[in-house]
């Protein structure tokens, strides 16, 4: 039976103080709070609290990770610990935390080298810390993972631009860096003649036999205490690894207070694991939970998007006239095979969903005859995109060989308008009922 810790129950504590300070014991309990945690990451995502999101991603990296010293659990632990990772990287990501960023990025592409995001989230850190060869390698192997990735594409294309550009800032001497013969630029020989000079170490104190040096305020360090691991806190020395919580850290763990537990308490039988089917096993505080709706999500959804059509204007010369339609949709494997839930933060709804489509098309009734078909794929439809903004569209494929006017016409009316705009107002339509339902 897992250990819920000292975060149920406690007053005023944070909406997620249940799943931070909780101890599972077993294997299954950690799975299980991973993956209450993964949902909850998801909601702080997607409302852009990335803060929480950090904190809820770390407790689930420090749960996981014991389990890869398990032989039968190792493999599957460490490709979610990538997931886990490349998510943090993100959130850090976004705080401004750009070395952390990459070192999660790094560690999750590590675990996990095949993973996609995880080289994408490393390509992201490197270019927002200006490291764009690093950025451009990164977007590289993740585009070899992933050939057909438009979006990876124009990323690999706008760090090789910046590459290029480096290169010749470094060759007319306005960037530090290295020419072409491995010679430093002058920018950078002027830029090392600029530089100031190292302080001068303090000398040892001659007024006792004892091994010190004086430094300055009223603190005093022994000249092997750096070796030691020693800092100055609040006046005090300490550890070098010690660490005081900030303001928000508190926040977020809420009261940790050890309360005394009565004779009742110590006596009642264990918690149910989960009120209901569907809902959260760790909501002890009453700060959260969460119903799992995936399967009316994924019903729902197909049948919003299948039947979705437009009307090609009679002006076009090439399909003028033509209807074309979605004829099948399909849900992916990406995103764990998707995931929809509905979630009451201390009372208010959160809508959490995410899934992969691919979209069947079919055109006919044009102005040439002729019917055309293809896919469309839209892997990211979930709760950052606003309301009348476009999905990303990864994939379109026309079937059949088709000349570059008609391929110009099936994509202003199926792949950058017309029909994609049909069916970007059918998911719209749907979150709208997805709210309504629930």
């Amino acid at each position: 039976m897992a250990s819920f810790g000292l975060g149920a129950g406690m007053p005023g504590g944070s909406q997620h103080g249940d799943v931070l300070s909780a101890s599972p014991e077993d294997a299954d309990s950690k799975l299980r709070l991973v993956d209450e945690i993964k949902s909850r990451g998801r909601n702080a995502v997607g409302t852009k609290n990335y803060r929480d999101a950090d904190a809820l991603y770390g407790k689930a990296i420090d749960v996981l990770t014991p389990l890869c010293d398990e032989p039968d659990r190792a493999d599957a632990a460490k490709k979610d610990l990538a997931i886990l990772y490349s998510n943090r990287s993100l959130s850090r990501l976004q705080m401004g935390q750009l070395a952390e960023s990459r070192s999660d990025a790094e560690t999750a592409a590590g675990m996990d080298g095949t993973y996609v995001k995880a080289h994408w989230r490393l390509g992201q850190a490197c270019t927002a810390m200006g490291s764009h060869g690093d950025a451009l390698e990164a977007f590289e192997t993740a585009l070899e993972l992933d050939k057909n990735n438009k979006a990876l594409k124009k990323e690999v294309d706008k760090a090789r631009v910046k590459v290029e550009q480096e290169k010749l800032l470094v060759m007319e001497g306005k960037l530090e860096g290295e020419n072409g013969d491995g010679k430093k630029s002058p920018a950078s020989k002027a830029k090392k003649a600029a530089a100031p000079k190292p302080a001068t170490v303090p000398k040892k104190s001659s007024s006792s036999g004892s091994d010190v040096v004086k430094a300055t305020g009223d603190s005093e360090f022994s000249t092997s205490d750096h070796v030691r691991g020693y800092k100055v806190v609040g006046g005090k020395k300490t550890s070098f690894f010690h660490h005081e919580q900030t303001e928000e850290e508190k926040r977020l763990i809420g009261d940790i207070t050890p309360k005394q537990i009565s004779d009742s308490a110590a006596s009642a039988p264990p918690a149910q694991e989960a009120k209901e089917e569907g809902t959260s096993a760790w909501n002890k505080a009453g700060t959260w939970e969460e119903k799992d709706v995936k399967s009316w999500a994924v019903d729902t959804l197909t049948a919003s998007l299948t039947g979705v059509s437009h009307l090609v204007p009679s002006a076009d010369p090439e399909i003028g006239g033509a209807t074309v339609k979605v004829t099948r949709a399909t849900k992916l494997d990406l995103h764990g095979g998707g995931h929809a839930s509905v979630a009451a933060v201390r009372g208010k709804k959160r809508y959490i969903y995410e899934f992969g489509m691919k979209l069947s098309w079919e055109l006919e009734g044009g102005s040439s005859g002729e019917d055309y078909s293809g896919t469309m794929t839209l892997p990211d439809i979930d709760g950052t995109v606003e309301a009348g903004d476009e999905y990303d569209l990864s994939e379109f494929t026309t079937e059949g060989n088709v000349g570059n006017a008609l391929r110009m016409a099936l994509n202003k009316h199926v792949r950058d308008g017309g029909l994609r705009g049909e069916v970007h107002k059918a998911i719209d339509g749907w979150v709208e009922l997805f709210k309504a339902t629930y």
